[in-house]
């Protein structure tokens, strides 16, 4: 790092972790009431005034009536997610340097390249570097930003004028070389068949009208929100309809049918008949053991590849990728696919997806099978975000029984399709697995009435192709989803109040040895909600209903929970040791999405968002009773040194400065207001 960002950090840590914490003169007197963190009476604070959850490094978030953004609503307090989130400015592509020149290579768009060829204007402009150390170079032999790089001295050297991007001795090329750590990034080839329609499926789509059925179930209506259209079908559900009850007259699986006959296009000539080259993930497939296995949610925008990596690094088991939407899977979304991207590190690693139509998630399955490195693939029935919701997607689909068996037959055929046209031995097809919530309505749970129907979804020739067909075709009759995760809230709740653990052992309970007369066999079944401390993951095993418990706030609140589990103690984990596991996020981070000041940039940000659920953590030594529980709302303290007082803080001008000790100072006109407000504790 540079001098003045050393002195930064250095001043900031050493003072921090020196100071004395203020005295408090005066014990406050206070007993502890349902919802409310018992923290030692000594640490306590007196209550400030509550401050928006806004950098000071920004102007406040002001919508067009000139309120500001928490209040935009006439003093409604918004929950949710903040709507009117500032966004980084892009830089004129003139004022950046041409990458392919950064690092020594020539552009082959010459003269009319709209990015800067001029290197000394560059170096003029350029800000100091970061730190000596460049994690990429350090990583990888060789940075592929060049003079970009914030810490391009590492690997930068001038010769005659000429400024040099060195290579680590020893270090040997490879094709994909930047991303050399991580797998499941679609070829230019497979992207441009996606993208032209033209991708040789062996699942066929059902109906052509299922796309004009997508574009009428996406329509805005004349208040500019999205709205469910199904034909006969109201355009919302709110509560579970007498209807689609499962112990109504017609609840049965549904037997699938083929759709009516439409036209079909194959590209025989594209089709590679023969085993595709195994990648080394692929020869060691099993299928997924969840018995007691600390297995980290998929979790939105926060669950990115650098943070999965850290959850490794203290001992997690099994790790899922954030949730993607299967439509623009299929449309080969850059974005979308970024979401699917595993590191080396993550040795079982499964992928979610949402979708609602049947068809197309055979298609994204086959796909997933065919062209990516997983372990299993999980369908979200639980999200509860309205845009997944409006699509009849996610918490929707349990209001609709039917339409979810077909999704998960769909998805069952698509993977054992794709495995055939891959490596041609169906016993190392990615497993399947769902996640539900109680329901709709916490009135109305109707997950224990989905277990029985989920033990008996098969693959289906409903999906098959028949170009692919032949006299001797068969799909395993035997292949059953290979787990059941129940949330215990339900869609209404999102994430407030405390999860019914009892109702998902009523859910594992549902589980029948057959079905129609059929045999099933026994699914893995998973609860999740509320585990923050090794004793409630101990307490929910125990009576052998549950194979084990999913973790997704405890793991962004507490990174090492996965170490408490394993070795069945509270961690009293100190501020620096909690600062060396950011260090660790951070360099993970700018491996990832890149040393230059784009990736600094974005490292920054999802150690931002980040802060939000970090902020949250209560140190072991200041409570009262233990464990933490997480919906408990904690009353303002002080730690136990400055470092941990700034830790414990939920404004975000306090995880900016966070942020600098490890990034250095923020950009001018920086500004940061968290996507999630984290807000589910339930004091009374």
């Amino acid at each position: 790092m540079t001098d003045s960002v050393k002195e930064l950090q250095h001043t900031s840590i050493a003072e921090i972790n020196s100071a004395e914490s203020p005295v408090v003169h005066k014990l406050i007197t206070h007993e502890y009431r349902t919802g409310e963190a018992p923290i030692k009476k000594e640490f306590l604070k007196a209550k400030p005034v509550h401050k928006p959850v806004v950098s000071d490094k920004a102007d406040d978030v002001v919508d067009k009536g000139g309120k500001n953004a928490r209040d935009c609503d006439g003093g409604k307090k918004k929950r949710g997610t903040f709507k009117k989130r500032p966004i980084d400015v892009e830089q004129d592509p003139a004022d950046l340097l041409c990458r392919p020149v950064a690092s020594g290579e020539s552009c082959q768009f010459g003269d009319s390249c709209k990015f800067s060829h001029d290197i000394d204007d560059y170096m003029k402009r350029k800000p100091k570097d970061l730190g000596d150390c460049c994690p990429v170079f350090d990583a990888k032999g060789y940075c592929r930003y060049g003079l970009a790089c914030r810490f391009a001295h590492a690997h930068i050297e001038k010769l005659n004028g000429i400024y040099c991007n060195v290579r680590r001795k020893g270090y040997v090329e490879t094709p994909g070389d930047n991303m050399c750590d991580e797998v499941n990034d679609l070829s230019h080839d497979v992207r441009t068949k996606l993208r032209k329609d033209t991708y040789n499926f062996q699942s066929k789509q059902q109906m052509k009208k299922g796309k004009k059925n997508n574009k009428r179930q996406q329509r805005p209506d004349v208040d500019g929100k999205s709205t469910m259209e199904h034909a006969g079908e109201t355009p919302q559900i709110i509560e579970l309809p007498t209807a689609l009850r499962l112990d109504s007259a017609d609840s049965t699986v549904p037997i699938i049918e083929s759709a009516p006959d439409v036209q079909v296009r194959t590209y025989l000539n594209d089709v590679q008949m023969e085993p595709a080259s195994e990648s080394p993930l692929l020869a060691e497939r099993k299928p997924v053991d969840f018995k007691r296995k600390i297995y980290i949610a998929p979790l939105t925008t926060v669950g990115n590849l650098p943070f999965r990596r850290l959850l490794k690094q203290t001992g997690a088991d099994i790790t899922c990728g954030e949730m993607a939407m299967a439509t623009n899977l299929l449309k080969a979304q850059q974005s979308e696919w970024a979401l699917l991207r595993r590191h080396k590190s993550e040795d079982v690693f499964g992928v979610q997806i949402a979708g609602s139509f049947s068809d197309q998630m055979a298609r994204v399955c086959e796909l997933l099978a065919r062209e990516t490195d997983v372990d299993f693939v999980d369908i979200n029935m639980g999200c509860p975000i309205d845009i997944v919701c409006r699509a009849g997607a996610g918490s929707a689909l349990m209001t609709r029984p039917p339409r979810l068996l077909e999704v998960v037959s769909g998805a069952l055929t698509g993977l054992e399709l794709g495995t055939r046209m891959r490596t041609g031995d169906i016993s190392k097809s990615p497993g399947l697995t769902v996640k539900l919530r109680t329901g709709w309505s916490e009135k109305q749970p109707n997950a224990h009435k989905l277990v029985p129907k989920l033990q008996s979804v098969r693959a289906s020739m409903a999906y098959v192709n028949a170009a692919v067909v032949t006299a001797d075709f068969r799909l395993r009759a035997t292949q059953s989803i290979d787990a059941i995760t129940v949330h215990g809230r339900s869609r209404l709740q999102r994430y407030t109040k405390n999860a019914d653990w009892d109702y998902i052992y009523q859910c594992s309970d549902a589980q029948q040895d057959t079905v129609d007369n059929n045999p099933q066999p026994h699914v893995p079944f998973i609860g999740g909600g509320d585990v923050l401390s090794y004793e409630e993951f101990n307490k929910h095993l125990q009576n052998g209903k549950l194979d084990t418990c999913m973790l997704a706030r405890g793991a962004l609140i507490k990174p090492w929970l996965p170490t408490e589990i394993k070795e069945c103690r509270h961690w009293d984990i100190s501020a620096s040791e909690r600062l060396d596991l950011l260090k660790d996020f951070v360099r993970f981070g700018l491996e990832h999405w890149g040393s230059d000041q784009k990736g600094v940039n974005r490292t920054r940000r999802y150690l931002l968002e980040w802060q939000s659920f970090l902020c949250r953590y209560i140190p072991v030594g200041l409570l009262d009773t233990l464990p933490q529980r997480i919906n408990d709302r904690p009353s303002p303290y002080y730690g136990r040194n400055d470092l941990e007082t700034l830790m414990a803080s939920d404004q975000a001008v306090d995880w900016v400065k966070i942020s600098e000790m490890l990034l250095g100072p923020v950009p001018n006109g920086f500004q940061f207001v968290p996507k999630h407000r984290a807000n589910a504790y339930q004091a009374t």
